[in-house]
């Protein structure tokens, strides 16, 4: 079987049917739940319906081997706002000070060593607005004893989260290229939409528990390339500081073999050194806290072995010495920490610490189910003129960070190879393209002027055309995309091709996807703020009639972008070669 080499994560949405009981440990006078469902739950869940389905080869493949698919927990869902959020477990350094405060601060900067700190237990979505308020119903009921010999009838008494939640899981799928990942997303999805109606979760299958509907989160979109929705940026400056979020029990093991949950910093530097090869990290805060993690297996009807795990929640927080690329994030989230990895255990996530100082304590809101309403028609900016500004507007407002940060990918991509460029003279090329004087069509097309300035020119020696020369030899690398000089590059540039220039050179929809996505976000012909995959660089007709109205303040942004982050990576390369002599 051919190694899988690419990956995706299938955000699956689960609606409570029925009270469902998930227990990590075993009692039999009591069964407490956790406020999550986890991938083992689900693993068998799926197992099931492949096996009353008569599907073995993908039971086997899927779910016995544990090669193609990576379970994962199930987090309450919030689907009350204008976007759903996922509440994760709460970090480690999210406290409160004292039992009924109504701020929440990181105990890891500075903090007062008076104040009664109390942790926030609750689960938390990942930008800190709210908080999940899991419901839970203690029931109980006489049961039938199972380890007697002559079975009598027993008080029991559980704990079920109630009917009517709704949870997240985002499975891993692994495949050996994009077009048989999508296809195992499809195939996945069809299985669950067939077994619709017979799934169960949990324990206590016989008690009517379990029942429970499950679907993709986003039909329109089955695959996503982060773990966890992303709640901020994803990519970090070398020397800034980036936490290390645990989404799920690590089963850890030492240097002896025996369970080590407080080596989560030792294995998070060693996945370090294995993906980022010559990276140096240095930790500036960590807290871990240990605990058991059992399970009962139906078929042996009893307990499994327990084993002690590092928690959910516990962060490592990092500064690393080189920049950490949207790439590197998702390639090291792609790989779990520890044991078990099919079954949800060590899975993580990167993200930014919290603001210094108090924040306001999250309010808790309920992962109830909403009937999402149906759409109405789009508002139409063509008919308003003060909507089609506001359009404007916001568009231009989402899409110049992306477009900067693809700038600054282009120049550090190509520092090594921008000689005989140097930082003076890219610094002269910016003015020339900055002039406040111009609009943008006019600073393109006096660009394109200084690009033609050596041809027929008797004298080759001035400055202008030893600037021509310049560019010519300078490589331009782009990701994907064979290198070209940066003379081609900047060709075609003027008022009239700025619309081909743009849509040769915009951020690609698959490798830098945070442009389409921050457009489609305040796109107002879209009644999902989600960007349709369908269509062409995953933009709606409105967004696109925008770019290329827009084409020439959009290409100017980029050149002169570039140009700046160019000059400054030559400069840090100079700085970096003179430190090194």
């Amino acid at each position: 079987m051919a190694t899988a080499q690419v990956s995706g994560y299938l955000p699956l949405r689960y609606v409570l049917t029925d009270t469902l009981a998930v227990r990590t440990s075993f009692d039999p006078l009591r069964t407490e739940t956790e406020h999550s469902i986890s991938g083992r739950a689900q693993r068998g869940m799926l197992a099931a319906a492949l096996r009353r389905a008569g599907l073995l080869h993908e039971l086997q493949e899927w779910v016995a081997r544990g090669e193609r698919i990576r379970f994962a927990p199930a987090y309450p869902r919030l689907e009350h706002g204008p976007r759903p959020l996922t509440a994760y477990p709460p970090p480690a350094y999210l406290y409160t000070p004292g039992k009924d405060a109504d701020e929440a601060v990181d105990v890891f900067g500075p903090a007062d060593p008076a104040a009664p700190y109390r942790a926030v237990r609750e689960p938390v979505t990942l930008d800190r607005s709210l908080r999940a308020d899991v419901r839970t119903t203690a029931e109980q009921y006489l049961g039938r004893s199972r380890s007697e010999e002559d079975p009598r009838g027993l008080p029991f008494l559980t704990t079920t989260l109630d009917p009517g939640q709704v949870f997240e899981a985002r499975w891993q799928l692994r495949a050996p290229a994009p077009d048989s990942l999508h296809r195992l997303a499809e195939r996945v999805t069809g299985v669950l939409a067939d077994a619709d109606g017979t799934l169960t979760l949990g324990s206590g299958g016989t008690r009517a528990h379990g029942g429970v509907r499950v679907g993709p989160a986003d039909p329109g979109a089955l695959l996503s390339p982060d773990r966890a929705a992303p709640a901020g940026r994803r990519r970090w400056r070398a020397g800034e500081p980036v936490d290390l979020l645990l989404l799920s029990p690590a089963l850890l093991v030492g240097r002896a073999g025996q369970a080590a949950p407080g080596d989560l910093v030792p294995a998070v530097l060693d996945l370090l050194s294995r993906r980022l090869p010559g990276v140096r990290a240095e930790v500036g805060a960590a807290h871990v806290e240990a605990g058991l993690v059992g399970a009962y297996h139906r078929g042996y009807r009893g307990p499994m072995a327990q084993r002690w795990t590092a928690l959910p929640g516990a962060v490592v927080r990092l500064r690393l010495d080189r920049e950490l690329t949207t790439e590197q994030v998702r390639d090291l989230e792609a790989h779990p920490l520890g044991e078990r990895a099919v079954d949800g255990y060590g899975q993580f996530t990167l993200l930014d610490p919290p603001p210094p100082g108090p924040a306001p304590l999250p309010p808790l809101a309920a992962p109830l189910a909403v009937r999402t309403p149906a759409a109405g028609a789009p508002a139409d900016p063509g008919t308003d003129p003060q909507l089609a500004d506001l359009r404007d507007t916001l568009l231009w407002n989402a899409a110049a960070p992306p477009v900067r940060d693809h700038a600054r990918t282009l120049a550090r991509s190509s520092a090594r190879r921008l000689a005989p460029l140097g930082p003076g003279l890219l610094g002269r090329l910016r003015e020339a393209v900055s002039d406040p004087r111009h609009t943008p069509g006019e600073a393109l097309d006096a660009l394109a002027g200084l690009l033609c300035s050596d041809q027929g020119a008797e004298d080759r020696s001035g400055p202008e055309t030893r600037t021509v020369r310049a560019l010519a030899r300078a490589r331009l690398v782009r990701p994907g995309r064979a290198p070209v000089s940066v003379r081609t590059w900047l060709e075609g540039l003027s008022e009239e091709g700025a619309a081909a220039w743009w849509e040769a050179n915009r951020p690609d929809p698959v490798r830098s996807p945070d442009y389409r996505d921050a457009v489609a976000a305040v796109d107002l012909s879209l009644p999902d703020g989600r960007a349709p995959r369908a269509l062409p660089g995953g933009l709606s007709d409105p967004a696109r009639d925008w770019e290329r109205r827009t084409a020439p303040r959009l290409c100017l942004l980029l050149v002169s972008s570039w140009l700046a982050e160019a000059a400054e990576a030559l400069r840090d390369r100079a700085g970096g070669e003179r430190g090194r002599r």
